[in-house]
Formats: structure tokens, C-alpha cells, sequence
């Protein structure tokens, strides 16, 4: 008896012994839910640290835009003085140089500025087109003329100019007919410049057009491919060449600078609105819940890749980003 009692003993020493240790190790590990809460607070801070990263190169990014846009800016507005004053021959060859090195700056592999004047960062613009500088579709002539384009996909298009009818009056008649076939039409000077969302692919294509004999020389239809639009600075570069015309240069040359202006908002305002998603974020790791967290760092991501186009008005529109804080940017 006494050594079953012996051997009973050492039994149970043994199961408290074994229970102990496992109450140990289910401490050490924590419950299944509070595992899984660990789990879902590392993952949040790995995410942070991510998004904060990726922001940290959005606003690198950005400052650059932001120092190319200025110095652009004052490189135009040096040029636009020196028209205060008459330009000779070799000066107007000189001024035509300057806006060549320019476009060749906009141009090269890490520019933040694309040659038509867009944040390499953001969504580029549908590609625009335009017809041979030597057809001209919008001055008035003295007689009425017909011209007729077929597009690549077969679709027949007609104009029909009356005798002095005015560029405007022109103009207006080409935007309604190319309208029909998806393609928007802009002036741009005596030029024609084509775009096309919805059908692209009709303005890579050569078109068959067919005139009377002013416009575009009589006979059997003519195969006729538009050519890349002129960049803004390769256009300048151009009227800078010739300066016909001083003042419609100098309005050309504002133009461009506003373009500088817009963009020179749209930056500042991405930068504000990254900072503040940032700081948003820096705050929900602090005190909100990780699922908060990562709702912050998505909303950040989505941001970065979609850019600040889209939400510049809101941010301009309650003051944060003002037009005299752009122009004192650009004239430091």
C-alpha cells in the first residue's frame, strides 16, 4: 500500500508539474486573438514605414518640379524684358537659340517638366497633331470652296468655306465637323491642332483629302498625315526666328508663363496635401486603431499615384495655395 501510495504521489507531482509548464508556454504566447492583434500592429507600422518612404521620394519629386518651374519661369521673363527693346537680326537668332536650349533641358531623362509643359509625374495629355504648316484652312479667301477628308476608317468628312468667310467663322466650321468623328480642333496661331480621346488612332493614319484649288490645289484626292504638334517653347522658338510681329509674340510668351503659374499651384498643392495625409498618418499611429492606420496609408497611396489634378480646386478654393504666394515664388 504505502508504495502505490508512493507511486501515486509522483504521479500527480508529475501532471502539476506538466500542467505548470504548459501554462508557462500559453502565457509566453498570448491567445489566438492576441497573436492575431500583434500580427495586424506589425503589419501597420511595416505599412507606415512604406507609404512614409514613398512619400518621403513624392515630396523629393515635387520640390523638384517646383525649383525646374522657377527657373523656367525667370529664364522666360529675361527674355520677355529683353523684347522691350528692338532686336536685330543676330539678336532674334540669339532669342530663337535660347528657347532651342530650353526645350533640350525639358527633354532630358530626369526632367520634371515634359516639352509640352506637363509634370512628368502626372497622367500625360492625349497627343496632339497637326496639319502641314503650308495648308491653310482659316484664312478668308475670295472665292467659296469645298474640301472634302476621308479618315482612315473610311468616314467622309466636308467643309464648305464661303468666299471671304472669316478664321473664326472657319474655325468654328471645322471644330462641328470633326466633332462627328471624335476629334477636337484647336487653333494655335494659323495652325490646326487635332486631339482625339475617343479615336487616337485616326490622326496617326493618313487621311485622303480633296480640294478646289485654293485651299488645297485642285485634282484627285491627296494622302495627307499630320505631323506631332510644335511643342510651346519649339513654337516661341520659332515666332523668336522671325518676330514679325513683336506683340503677338510677347502674348504667345504670357501664355506659356500662366501655363507656368497653373502648374506652379498644382505642385505646391500636391505638396500640401501629402503633408497632410502624413501628418494624418503620423497620428494614426500614434493613437487610432491600426485599421485606421491602413485606411491612411491607402488613401496616401491612391493619392500618390493619382496626383493633386483633381483636387487643386478644393485645396485653392480654401485659401491654401494662393495665386500671389505662386508669383512670389517665381520671382525669387
Amino acid at each position: 500500500m504505502l508504495i502505490e501510495r508512493l507511486k501515486s504521489g509522483q504521479t500527480q507531482q508529475v501532471q502539476r508539474a506538466e500542467n505548470k509548464a504548459a501554462a508557462a508556454v500559453s502565457a509566453q504566447a498570448g491567445s489566438p486573438t492576441q497573436a492575431g492583434s500583434v500580427v495586424q500592429r506589425q503589419l501597420s507600422t511595416l505599412s507606415q514605414w512604406s507609404v512614409k518612404a514613398d512619400v518621403a521620394q513624392q515630396l523629393a519629386k515635387n520640390q523638384q518640379a517646383e525649383q525646374q518651374l522657377r527657373q523656367l519661369y525667370q529664364q522666360l521673363e529675361q527674355l520677355r524684358r529683353q523684347l522691350d527693346q528692338p532686336q536685330s537680326s543676330g539678336q532674334k537668332q540669339q532669342l530663337s537659340q535660347q528657347l532651342q536650349q530650353l526645350e533640350q533641358q525639358l527633354k532630358q531623362k530626369n526632367s520634371a517638366l515634359t516639352p509640352e509643359l506637363q509634370l512628368a509625374s502626372a497622367p500625360q495629355e492625349q497627343k496632339q497633331w497637326q496639319l502641314h504648316p503650308k495648308i491653310d484652312l482659316l484664312s478668308p479667301r475670295p472665292v467659296a470652296e469645298n474640301v472634302k477628308v476621308q479618315l482612315s476608317n473610311g468616314q467622309l468628312l466636308q467643309l464648305n468655306f464661303a468666299a471671304g468667310q472669316s478664321a473664326d467663322s472657319s474655325l468654328q466650321q471645322i471644330r462641328q465637323v470633326f466633332a462627328e468623328a471624335g476629334i477636337e480642333v484647336k487653333a494655335q496661331g494659323q495652325a490646326l491642332i487635332f486631339s482625339s480621346q475617343k479615336q487616337p488612332a485616326l490622326l496617326q493614319q493618313a487621311w485622303q483629302v480633296q480640294g478646289e484649288g485654293i485651299r488645297l490645289a485642285a485634282g484627285n484626292p491627296i494622302q495627307l498625315k499630320l505631323q506631332s504638334a510644335k511643342t510651346p517653347l519649339t513654337l516661341l522658338a520659332d515666332q523668336a526666328r522671325q518676330l514679325d510681329n513683336q506683340q503677338a509674340y510677347q502674348a504667345e510668351l504670357a501664355q506659356v508663363q500662366q501655363k507656368l503659374q497653373a502648374l506652379m499651384r498644382q505642385v505646391q498643392a500636391e505638396r500640401q496635401l501629402l503633408l497632410n495625409k502624413l501628418n494624418a498618418l503620423q497620428q494614426a499611429g500614434e493613437s487610432m486603431q491600426a485599421e485606421q492606420a491602413v485606411q491612411v496609408s491607402t488613401e496616401l497611396k491612391l493619392q500618390m499615384q493619382a496626383g493633386a489634378a483633381a483636387t487643386v480646386p478644393a485645396i485653392l478654393s480654401q485659401g491654401q495655395i494662393t495665386r500671389s504666394l505662386v508669383e512670389f515664388a517665381l520671382a525669387d
